[in-house]
C-alpha cells in the first residue's frame, strides 16, 4: 500500500478518533459499554500515521514548530515535577497519562497534512459537537430523559422568604460533563458553524448551518456558564478584529457592555469580591503561595494542586505553573502564545496567505483559540484532550500556513528572538497573575 493511501486511512481513523472523543459512542449504545472503540481508532491512527510522527517529532523538525516544542516540554515537565519530590510512581503514571490525552494533538499535527483534510477534520469536530450539544439540550429542556445526561443544581443565593434559590444547569457528556467544559465546545462549534455559514462558495446549502448554530446558542443559554459567556465575547470580538479591524472589535464590545446584564441573566452576573468569582481567586492565591518555596523553578508536583488548595485552581494557567513551576508553566503558557504570535502574525499584510480557503479561515480559527484560551482561565483544564486538541488545530493551521506563503517561509520558529520573547511574555504574564491574585484576594 503507497504512502498516500497509508496517509488517507491515517486521516480516516484520526476523524473516527475525534469523533469517538466528542459524542462518547459508549454512552449512547449500552451496547458498546466496555469496548475500547477510543483507544482501537487511536492506536490504528499512530499505525498508519507513525511516518507522519517520526517526521514531525525530531529535534530539527521541533524547532521549526514552537507549539509542538512547548507540548513536547509540558510532557517533559511532568514527570520532572514529580521527580524532584521523589514521586517516581507519580512520574510514570502522570507521563502515561499525557502521552494519553496528547497523543490526539501530535497525530493531527502529523496526519492533518494539507488543507483539504483540515477542513474535513473541522466538519466532523461541528457535527459531532452539534450532536452532543443537542442530546443535551433535548434532556435538559425535559423532551427527552437520557440516562447517561445528569445536569448540575447549584445554589444561587436565597430568597425574600430565607429559602435557597436553586438553579439547573445543562450539563454536557463525557469529557464535557461540567456546565463550563460543554460552554467551551460550544464556543469553539460556534465559530466553525459561522465559518461554514460565511463561506459563499458553499452555495445555498451553506445556510443550513444556522440550524447547528440556533442549537449551540440555546445549549449555551442552558449551561448559565459565566466562563463560557466571557469566552463566546472573547471569540466575537477576536472574529470582529480580524475580520473588519479595531475599532469595529472595540465598538462591538462598548454595545455588549451595554447588552449582556439585560439579555445574559445569570451569566453577565461576574462578582470577582463574593460567591464563586472571589473563591475561585482565593484558591489561586493558595496555589501561588505555595510556589514562593524551593518549588519555583518545578512545581509542587503533577496533579498536587488539589492537595494544597482544597480543589483545583480552576485557571489552567496558574494550575500549570504551580503543578509545573516556572519551567514547566512557561512551556504550557508557550503553546497557546506561539499559537496566538503566528495568527496575529498571519493578520498583518506582510505575512498573507496565498491560499484563499485558509486565508479566510484565519478569523474563525483565532476566535476559536481566544474563546478556548479565556475559558481556561476559569477551569483547570492543563492536560485534558480537549484543550490539546484545539492546540494541536492551531499547530496545523500555522505549519500549513508556512507552506501557503510567497515566498514559503516559517510563520514562527524556536530562536533566539522567539525564545527571548516566550520568556519576557511568560515573566509578565505570571507576575500579572500574582498582582491580581494580590488586589482581589
Amino acid at each position: 500500500m503507497g504512502n498516500s493511501s497509508l496517509s488517507g486511512l491515517a486521516f480516516t481513523f484520526l476523524c473516527l478518533t475525534t469523533a469517538t472523543m466528542i459524542l462518547r459512542p459508549a454512552e449512547l449504545v449500552p451496547g458498546l459499554a466496555g469496548l475500547p472503540l477510543y483507544e482501537v481508532c487511536i492506536a490504528a491512527t499512530i499505525l498508519l500515521g507513525h511516518q507522519g510522527l517520526l517526521r514531525h517529532f525530531t529535534p530539527g523538525s521541533l524547532t521549526r514548530q514552537p507549539v509542538t516544542l512547548c507540548f513536547v516540554g509540558v510532557l517533559i515537565a511532568i514527570p520532572v515535577s514529580q521527580i524532584t519530590h521523589m514521586y517516581f510512581g507519580g512520574a510514570l503514571s502522570g507521563t502515561i497519562e499525557f502521552i494519553k490525552a496528547g497523543m490526539l494533538f501530535a497525530l493531527i499535527v502529523a496526519v492533518v497534512d494539507t488543507w483539504s483534510k483540515f477542513e474535513r477534520l473541522l466538519t466532523v469536530i461541528a457535527g459531532c459537537a452539534t450532536m452532543t450539544v443537542l442530546l443535551c439540550v433535548v434532556d435538559y429542556l425535559g423532551v427527552w430523559d437520557f440516562q447517561f445526561i445528569k445536569h448540575a443544581a447549584e445554589s444561587y443565593g436565597t430568597s425574600s422568604s430565607g429559602y435557597d434559590i436553586r438553579i439547573q444547569r445543562m450539563n454536557g457528556t463525557g469529557i464535557f460533563s461540567d456546565p463550563n467544559d460543554i460552554s467551551l465546545l460550544i464556543v469553539a462549534t460556534g465559530s466553525l458553524c459561522v465559518s461554514f455559514l460565511t463561506d459563499k462558495e458553499r452555495g445555498p446549502t451553506r445556510f443550513g448551518w444556522l440550524i447547528p448554530l440556533a442549537i449551540l446558542v440555546t445549549g449555551l443559554a442552558c449551561t448559565k456558564s459565566r466562563g463560557g459567556m466571557l469566552a463566546a465575547c472573547s471569540a466575537g470580538g477576536i472574529l470582529v478584529m480580524f475580520r473588519y479591524g479595531k475599532k469595529a472589535a472595540i465598538g462591538l464590545g462598548l454595545l455588549g457592555l451595554i447588552a449582556l446584564p439585560i439579555l445574559a441573566g445569570r451569566q453577565a452576573n461576574i462578582d470577582l469580591s463574593d460567591g464563586t468569582g472571589h473563591q475561585r481567586i482565593t484558591l489561586w492565591r493558595d496555589g501561588l503561595a505555595a510556589l514562593r518555596s524551593m518549588d519555583l523553578l518545578f512545581g509542587t508536583g503533577h496533579r498536587s494542586y488539589a492537595d494544597l488548595a482544597g480543589l483545583v485552581a480552576h485557571n489552567s494557567f496558574i494550575h500549570a505553573y504551580v503543578e509545573l513551576g516556572i519551567v514547566g508553566g512557561t512551556f504550557f503558557f508557550g503553546m497557546f502564545f506561539f499559537s496566538v504570535l503566528g495568527l496575529f502574525r498571519l493578520n498583518t499584510p506582510e505575512w498573507q496567505i496565498q491560499h484563499p480557503k485558509q486565508a479566510r479561515f484565519l478569523p474563525y480559527m483565532a476566535a476559536m483559540g481566544a474563546g478556548w484560551t479565556v475559558g481556561l482561565m476559569s477551569l483547570s483544564r492543563c492536560y485534558t484532550v480537549s484543550t490539546l486538541m484545539l492546540l494541536g488545530l492551531g499547530a496545523a493551521y500555522l505549519n500549513l500556513a508556512g507552506w501557503n506563503l510567497r515566498p514559503r517561509r516559517l510563520v514562527i520558529e524556536w530562536d533566539r528572538p522567539h525564545v527571548q520573547k516566550l520568556l519576557v511574555w511568560s515573566a509578565c504574564f505570571f507576575v500579572a497573575l500574582n498582582i491580581f491574585v494580590r488586589v482581589f484576594a
